[in-house]
């Protein structure tokens, strides 16, 4: 009887260490998530700038961290428009139209019952989320701007995805975003 109380008491133990660790764990498979996703957008987005000569632009309106990340919301809806092939931004794709579809399932009526989803609504507009359900951020300046007056890190473009921190534009909590400027 005291050996099987001992057992039990193992399995409590354990049970408690595996259920203690879980939100880690999820947090780890979310991130994962987000990376591959981002991945994606990036070989999309580069497969766009083959075919159009330049990233789609959405130039920062300032270098403060809140500037930054107010512009880089607004980038949401600039990937959604350039790599879902839904130009005409009605949530489908009119595939009569022959639109260039950069990222397989990104329009919105491929999302908007999935478990999911890629992409939101937001009064009216799409936009790009990740695993967390945050809009990715997205910065590009033209690229014949001289370096002394770029806002992006990179030369060609900035995406990033705030995962799921409370306050985006805290330089605290942006050291955890998953981004392509910084490993």
């Amino acid at each position: 009887m005291i050996e099987l109380l001992v057992v039990v008491a193992i399995m409590v133990v354990l049970a408690g260490l595996v259920i203690g660790s879980l939100p880690g764990i999820q947090s780890k498979v979310n991130r994962g998530k987000v990376e591959a996703f981002m991945a994606e957008l990036e070989s999309g987005l580069s497969r766009y700038e083959i075919d159009n000569g330049s990233y789609p632009q959405n130039v920062p309106t300032g270098a403060t961290l809140q500037a930054r990340d107010t512009s880089g919301i607004g980038g949401a809806t600039v990937l959604y428009k350039h790599l879902s092939g839904d130009w005409e931004l009605k949530g489908s794709i009119d595939f009569d139209k022959n639109e260039k579809i950069y990222v397989s399932k990104l329009d919105y009526e491929s999302n908007k019952s999935a478990k999911e989803p890629r992409t939101i609504s937001i009064g009216g507009s799409f936009m790009v989320v990740d695993s967390y359900g945050t809009p990715f951020r997205y910065l590009a300046q033209p690229p014949n701007i001289s370096v002394d007056k770029r806002q992006t890190f990179n030369p060609t473009y900035d995406i990033w995805s705030v995962t799921d921190v409370s306050n985006p534009t805290d330089e605290e909590d942006q050291a955890r975003h998953i981004t392509n400027w910084q490993n």
